[in-house]
């Protein structure tokens, strides 16, 4: 079992090697946060044979033990990426439970992932393939030393509208990057989008991206709860407020986006309309984007809720503002946070291309918005 390249996570925990399908128990590995939630890991010596993989401390991760509707992804040899089926249910001994998945007979090796994963390659193949449609630019350093940069179409002007994304504030929450990856393409094809000008931080805790580490909560300090109340708590905050801050002083008007994965089982793509952290205050924009959003997006992808209002406090030990009430408190611009489902619909199980559908009906809604607002 290897996790040693970029975004690895996952501790062998056992090998059972029956005959004729090898039983291999692994744990999500916390690492630096309190609790576990991303895996990626290779399997090696498999010789074309069947094996069961087991989760064994699903009580440990962001959403609970039911992993009964999880379903994970599967890379064998240069194949892409695909779903695996639902686990089944294993009791211990000791009466804990456990989540087994059973993966047919391939070749010598395959790759296994809580969802489809998405490096700083990734983006740097997207980029590439949209020929010169954006640019990188370093805008400061993580607190590891690594470089954060901002993807952009062009340099903000005063006639035009701006919209700034983030993405990645959680390092495991790849959701968040392939809805972006899918706004670019989207942008990148369309001439009126190209019309907009458009920002984005596309790793925001780029060191747990590349680290393996889901990312959330992480000691001292969250990257998403590091906005304030004495802000920035962290570099990476910084180089976001710096490029926010830049960005809203020389163009028309500005547009914050963040996102998010939500926890693992939620099969819903939504709005909170509130942040989590106690007291804060319903985001006036929440419902009618929302709506907007979902109606817009393909029915077979579609959300089967639009918004969720999160329960003030229910997230109290965790203090601290996230950027997008910041962006609304501080900056005083309309922003919001949408949570992808690492799952999927009710219906669906999401693919790499579902994810990128989602990013362009996200790039045609705060377009529309934008108009809106522009034109009252």
């Amino acid at each position: 079992m290897r996790t040693d390249f970029p975004g690895g996570n996952g501790l062998l925990l056992s090998v059972d090697e029956s005959p004729g399908r090898p039983v291999v128990r692994f744990a999500a590995e916390p690492r630096n946060c309190p609790q576990a939630l991303w895996f990626h890991f290779q399997l090696t010596g498999l010789g074309g044979r069947a094996v069961r993989v087991v989760l064994a401390n699903p009580e440990q991760t962001l959403g609970g033990v039911d992993w009964s509707g999880n379903c994970p992804v599967l890379r064998q040899e240069s194949q892409p990426w695909q779903r695996i089926g639902r686990p089944q249910k294993l009791q211990t001994p000791g009466g804990r439970v456990e989540w087994a998945w059973d993966i047919d007979a391939a070749g010598d090796a395959i790759e296994l992932a809580f969802c489809y994963p998405y490096q700083p390659a990734d983006l740097a193949a997207t980029l590439e393939e949209l020929s010169g449609a954006f640019k990188t630019e370093f805008v400061g350093l993580t607190l590891a030393g690594r470089s954060l940069i901002r993807v952009f179409n062009r340099l903000a002007q005063p006639h035009r509208p701006a919209v700034m994304l983030t993405a990645r504030h959680h390092g495991g929450e790849v959701p968040g990057s392939w809805v972006l990856d899918g706004l670019l393409r989207h942008v990148a094809a369309n001439g009126a989008l190209r019309e907009i000008t458009w920002w984005a931080i596309p790793f925001v805790d780029l060191d747990d991206v590349v680290s393996g580490s889901y990312g959330k909560d992480p000691f001292p300090h969250d990257c998403n709860r590091s906005y304030g109340p004495s802000a920035p708590r962290r570099p990476e905050a910084g180089a976001v407020i710096a490029e926010a801050r830049r960005l809203k002083s020389q163009a028309a008007s500005l547009f914050f986006v963040d996102l998010h994965g939500p926890s693992h089982a939620e099969r819903a793509v939504y709005l909170p309309a509130r942040s989590w952290e106690p007291g804060a205050p319903i985001n006036p924009i929440a419902h009618e984007f929302a709506e907007r959003f979902q109606s817009a997006t393909p029915e077979d992808i579609r959300s089967p809720v639009a918004f969720v209002t999160p329960r003030p406090g229910s997230n109290s030990r965790y203090p601290g503002l996230p950027a997008s009430r910041w962006a609304r408190s501080g900056l005083k611009v309309d922003s919001i946070t949408l949570e992808t489902s690492y799952q999927g619909n009710q219906h669906r199980d999401y693919t790499i291309e579902d994810y990128r559908r989602l990013g362009a009906t996200l790039a045609e809604t705060v377009a529309e918005w934008l108009s809106v607002r522009r034109h009252g």
